[in-house]
């Protein structure tokens, strides 16, 4: 890691290394985004960046706003910061159409933008701006950057990203006017550049100015050679640029798992080729290889590692340290689905989110925990219980640590989780949990243990449901499936395949066992570059998988990414079929039920994806009646919900 350790400037800006933690909106007041801040500059980055609203009427209603009623707050933040050892740049931001009517911070404002066209996302009308309104916003960028440098923030950087208000003048499927500011790709940006130079103005020449924009807007409103452009101009009022990827309505995955690591670092350095100042490359940077290569490789200065922080807050240290951290994996369930649903962000992985401020009591080492099962929520609540000093043991009757997520880990784009298992191991053996494989435990095995109190964390097992032949040979359950190797599964693609539950994990598995086959995989990737509209459906054929759900929907628990998942299916000759109930499974068949009567389906091998029960109720029911204080977490407590839930509760048990 020679370059990410390197220090370096933005402006007269000294920073210790190319490690920046980028924007994020997380929805807490100034408190606590303090000390959510501060805990992430102990962690390493060498600046953190707080968005904050230049007015109330451009805020929505769960973000700071900077005002000089709130300039006693933003100093209080950048003090917290820099006692951490880390830098303050605070994101001067406004939402434009991006907000819902009557959601801002002025709950009378109205969403403003260069046009009346609607947000996709919010839906609301947005008002058209005037030429006063224009001189206005202005005043509110330049007022809001002074008083950021009096309070002592660091730096500043300019929202022109992301579909926001200063990125909606730049596009020409926002931006509809007929005056100076809109029209040619010169009078577009007219606007975004009057802002910096206005703010430019405010803070004086020796003061960091850091421009955001996103190198195109991936709806076909302005492309990276328009950014380029922009960014050339822009050039002369700003110390570095920060470059994203699209804005958030665009129909390209950009911070999920189905992006690869890094993948819009080409947009920082196209950038790159047409400026001097530093350049920020930002999107998918969640590990200490790929950031270190997009620097060696010239595609930026610096990085923006956001997520990275939010999984793991000591991200940058332990990158430095070569030890194992937890890595975001992309499934966007604890930040941008909690935020725009109003709600306080989390991280499947790091509950501790928005505590970073509560005090950690360490208690004396007179508890005695036993913890049952080696899966995400076992493996938490060790570690928190050890970590304030109490003497933990961890069971499992499995040979390997990660129960369920084991297998999601071999699933497509998730090879994050086995990173993350191996990080939480390492955390459990650095604060002395004693870790116990291929050990069942029962109420013998807890008298002899004899400990203060017990853990149950050991999951569900499969939903079989009552069906005629549901135990088969030829029924597998959904791990089976994860456990066989390159060979069976090769053996499998030649069978026909009939897999019950539409759910994510019935459609993962899908492309799973279809991505084992590299020749298949190939030639989807070839049949996408080639594969003309007018020739697409000429190469449909009945594939060897079905997948039967009795819902309307596949996959409906994925939520907001489950369009990214069906445009992956769409390339595979998967058989779908929806509000089926399953009557008889056969040898080689099964019987399914729709609308339009009885159907015989050829299935050779039957996979069971239709969820799970809690798992070793005997024990529960025992320590019930027993002397023994216990605790239920995650999936063996009916509560479902996944990760995110068993590791939440396993945070709250401790």
């Amino acid at each position: 890691m020679n370059l990410l350790f390197k220090e370096g400037f933005i402006g007269k800006l000294k920073l210790k290394n190319r490690i920046i933690m980028s924007a994020m909106h997380m929805g807490m007041d100034f408190e606590k985004e303090a000390a959510f801040l501060a805990e992430r500059s102990k962690g390493g980055a060498c600046l953190v960046t707080s968005v904050m609203g230049v007015h109330a009427s451009a805020t929505p209603s769960d973000m700071n706003i900077i005002s000089e009623e709130n300039a006693q707050k933003i100093s209080e933040m950048a003090e917290e910061i820099h006692e951490a050892g880390g830098k303050l740049s605070v994101q001067l931001f406004h939402a434009g159409r991006n907000a819902k009517a009557g959601g801002l911070c002025d709950s009378d404002a109205v969403p403003v933008a260069p046009s009346a066209i609607p947000s996709p996302i919010y839906k609301t009308v947005p008002k058209e701006l005037n030429e006063k309104e224009i001189v206005e916003i202005f005043k509110y960028f330049s007022e809001a950057a002074e008083i950021c440098k009096e309070a002592n923030v660091d730096a500043v950087e300019i929202s022109a990203s992301a579909g926001y208000l200063l990125s909606e003048f730049l596009s020409n499927r926002t931006n509809l006017r007929e005056d100076k500011y809109g029209g040619s790709l010169e009078k577009r940006f007219t606007f975004p550049l009057e802002v910096i130079e206005k703010v430019r103005e405010a803070v004086g020449v020796d003061y960091p100015v850091i421009l955001r924009i996103s190198g195109l807007d991936m709806i076909g409103g302005y492309g990276l050679k328009d950014m380029q452009q922009f960014s050339a101009k822009a050039e002369k009022y700003v110390d570095a640029i920060s470059v994203t990827g699209g804005w958030h309505e665009a129909a390209i995955p950009q911070i999920t798992m189905q992006a690869p690591e890094g993948n819009f670092a080409f947009l920082s350095g196209a950038i790159k080729q047409f400026v001097n100042v530093p350049v920020i490359a930002c999107n998918r940077i969640n590990n200490g290889e790929t950031a270190e290569e997009i620097l060696e490789e010239g595609y930026s200065d610096f990085v923006g590692c956001a997520r990275a922080f939010l999984t793991d807050s000591h991200f940058a240290v332990k990158v430095k340290r070569k030890e194992p951290y937890k890595k975001c994996v992309g499934c966007n369930k604890g930040c941008i689905e909690r935020v725009l649903k109003g709600e306080a962000p989390t991280c499947i992985f790091n509950p501790t989110i928005g505590h970073e401020g509560e005090l950690e009591t360490k208690e004396e080492l007179n508890k005695k925990y036993l913890v049952v099962g080696g899966g995400p929520a076992g493996l938490s609540a060790a570690i928190n219980l050890a970590k304030k000093g109490n003497e933990v043991r961890l069971c499992t009757k499995d040979k390997y640590f990660g129960g369920m997520m084991h297998y999601a880990s071999k699933s497509l784009d998730k090879k994050t989780f086995a990173d993350n298992i191996n990080a939480m191991f390492y955390e459990a053996n650095y604060y002395g949990v004693e870790l116990v494989l291929n050990t069942y435990v029962d109420s013998r095995y807890i008298k002899v243990y004899n400990p203060d109190e017990v853990v149950i964390a050991v999951g569900g097992n499969c939903i079989k449901p009552s069906i005629e032949g549901i135990d088969n040979e030829n029924v597998f359950e959904l791990k089976d499936i994860f456990d066989l190797d390159k060979k069976e599964l090769n053996l499998l693609l030649q069978k026909k395949v009939c897999i019950i539950g539409g759910g994510a994990s019935g459609v993962e598995l899908a492309l799973y066992i279809l991505n084992s086959s590299k020749i298949m995989k190939e030639s989807r990737t070839f049949l996408d570059l080639y594969n003309l509209d007018v020739t697409k459906n000429d190469f449909d054929y009945d594939g060897n998988i079905t997948i039967l759900e009795m819902k309307k929907k596949v996959a409906k628990d994925l939520g907001s990414t489950r369009w990214i998942l069906m445009k992956e299916i769409d390339r595979y000759p998967i058989d779908i079929k929806t509000e089926v109930t399953v009557e008889k499974i056969g040898e080689d068949f099964v019987v399914i039920k729709d609308k339009d009567g009885i159907e015989n389906i050829r299935a050779e091998i039957v996979i069971l994806a239709t969820g799970y029960k809690p798992a070793m109720r005997d024990l529960v029911e025992w320590l019930r009646s027993s002397k023994y204080k216990y605790h239920e977490i995650g999936d063996c407590a009916g509560n479902g919900q996944g990760v995110m839930n068993a590791i939440e509760e396993a945070y709250k048990i401790s």
